[in-house]
C-alpha cells in the first residue's frame, strides 16, 4: 500500500537563529520550536501523542532527548524516539512520523530539533577510531569533504568558482529572509575566492557555520489535516540510501561511485508518481558547497559533473529553472541539520515567503545528508522527501 499523500505537515516553525545564544539550551530550543509548531497547526499540546527528536551532534552519553522534550512539553505520548543519521535525520524523522501515523500509533506527531553550540556541553574524549585518523588531520567533516571536492574536481573538472556560485546563491536568498541573522549582506564571487582556505580546496565560504537554533513540524493524517488552520502540505514521497561508496567501491563495483545515492531520489519520485520536471522548488542539503552539488546530482536534477555549470548559469535563482535553497540554506540561513529546509518548503507551498516566494510553488523536493566520516567504518546517510500543496 502506497503512503503517498496519506499524511501531511500541518505546523512548522523555526526559532530565532544566532551564532551564539547562551541563554537557551539544546532542549530549550526544541521546546520553543515545538510549542510554536503546535500553535501554528492550530492544535494544543493535548492533541500531540508522539514526538521525534533530531539527535544533536554531541559526543558522549546523551540519551533520552525525546523523552525529556515530551515530558517538559507536558505531552503524554504513545511513540517517542531520538533519531540519528546526521544531516539526513530531519527528513528521516518526518518519514518515520508519517509511518507511525499511518500505522495508527499516533494522531499528531511533533518532529523537533534543537542545538546549542556550547563547547562545555561536549564531554572530553575521542570517538572510536579517532586514533587512526587524527594523526593525518582527518578530524571531522571539513577535511573529508575537501577530499570529496578534490575527487569531484578530478573526475568532472568542477572549479572553485562553481563552488562559489553555490555560496553566492545561498547568501543572496538569505538576504531576503529576515530570520537569517548570521549574514546580513550579499556576497560576491570575488569575496568567496578571496576567503581563506580551511581545508584545500574548500574555502571559508564553502563551509557553513554552527548555529544555535530550533525547528519543528507537526505531522498528522491527510484526513485530519483538512480541518486544521492551514491548507495541508502533503507528504507525497520519500527515500533513503546509506553507505560510503566513494570509500569502499569494491563492495558493489557494478554501481558507479557517484550514482549510489541516486536510489533515494528515485524512490521519492516513484512513490509520489512525479518527475523532476514537476518540481517547483528544491532545498538541497548544503553544509558545504560541494554537498549541494552532489545532492543535486544524486537527486537526479543533473548528471554527475553537470551541477557546477548548472548553478553557475543561474538556474537555481528564485526566477530560474530550479529555484533552490530559497531561505539561504545551511550556508547562509543557518545550520539546522536540515530542519530549516523542511520548514522553508512548507512555507513556500503555503505561499508565505514574501519577496523570496517562488511563483505558483506546488511541489517541493528536499534532501538530507549526514554521516560519520572520520571514524571507522565511515558511513553516509542520504534522505529525500517530496511535499506538495
Amino acid at each position: 500500500m502506497s503512503l503517498k499523500d496519506r499524511c501531511a505537515i500541518v505546523g512548522a516553525s523555526m526559532t530565532k537563529l544566532a551564532r551564539k545564544n547562551p541563554n537557551m539550551s539544546t532542549v530549550g530550543f526544541a521546546l520553543e520550536a515545538s510549542r510554536m509548531a503546535i500553535l501554528d497547526a492550530g492544535l494544543s499540546k493535548d492533541d500531540i501523542d508522539g514526538l521525534l527528536f533530531v539527535a544533536p551532534s554531541q559526543q558522549g552519553e546523551r540519551h533520552g532527548f525525546s523523552g525529556r522534550v515530551a515530558d517538559l512539553l507536558g505531552i503524554s505520548s504513545n511513540f517517542n524516539a531520538t533519531v540519528d543519521c546526521g544531516g539526513a535525520t530531519p527528513i528521516a524523522c518526518v518519514q518515520i512520523a508519517a509511518m507511525a501515523v499511518n500505522a495508527g500509533m499516533c494522531k499528531n506527531i511533533v518532529v523537533c530539533y534543537g542545538w546549542q553550540n556550547n563547547p562545555m556541553d561536549v564531554p572530553p574524549g575521542l570517538p572510536p577510531g579517532f586514533e587512526f585518523t587524527l594523526p593525518y588531520g582527518e578530524i571531522g567533516a571539513t577535511p573529508f569533504l575537501a577530499n570529496i571536492t578534490r575527487r569531484h574536481m578530478h573526475d568532472f573538472g568542477t572549479t572553485s568558482k562553481q563552488l562559489g556560485s553555490v555560496a553566492v546563491l545561498c547568501r543572496k536568498h538569505a538576504c531576503l529572509n529576515p530570520n537569517a541573522q548570521q549574514y546580513g549582506k550579499p556576497m560576491t564571487l570575488e569575496e568567496h575566492q578571496n576567503s581563506r582556505m580551511v581545508a584545500e580546496p574548500l574555502r571559508l565560504f564553502d563551509c557553513c557555520d554552527w548555529t544555535d537554533s530550533g525547528g519543528a513540524v507537526v505531522v498528522t493524517s491527510a484526513e485530519r489535516a483538512r480541518d486544521l488552520r492551514h491548507p495541508p502540505v502533503y507528504i507525497s514521497g520519500w527515500g533513503q540510501a546509506h553507505g560510503a561508496p566513494l570509500l569502499r567501491p569494491w563492495r558493489n563495483p557494478a554501481i558507479p561511485d557517484w550514482e549510489t545515492w541516486s536510489r533515494a531520489g528515485d524512490a521519492a519520485f516513484n512513490m509520489a508518481g512525479l518527475t523532476r520536471k514537476d518540481v517547483d522548488v528544491c532545498q538541497f542539503y548544503d553544509a558545504y558547497t560541494i554537498v549541494f552539488l552532489v545532492q543535486m546530482e544524486a537527486g537526479g536534477f543533473c548528471k554527475p559533473g553537470e551541477s557546477g555549470p548548472y548553478v553557475e548559469a543561474g538556474n537555481c535563482e528564485l526566477d530560474g529553472e530550479l529555484p533552490s535553497n530559497t531561505a539561504g540554506g545551511l550556508l547562509s540561513e543557518g545550520h539546522t541539520m536540515g530542519m530549516g529546509h523542511i520548514v522553508e518548503s512548507v512555507r513556500q507551498l503555503r505561499g508565505e515567503c514574501g519577496v523570496r516566494q517562488v511563483k505558483d510553488a506546488g511541489v517541493a523536493f528536499m534532501t538530507g545528508f549526514g554521516g560519520v566520516v572520520n571514524e571507522y567504518p565511515p558511513t553516509f546517510s542520504f534522505s529525500t522527501m517530496i511535499l506538495r500543496r
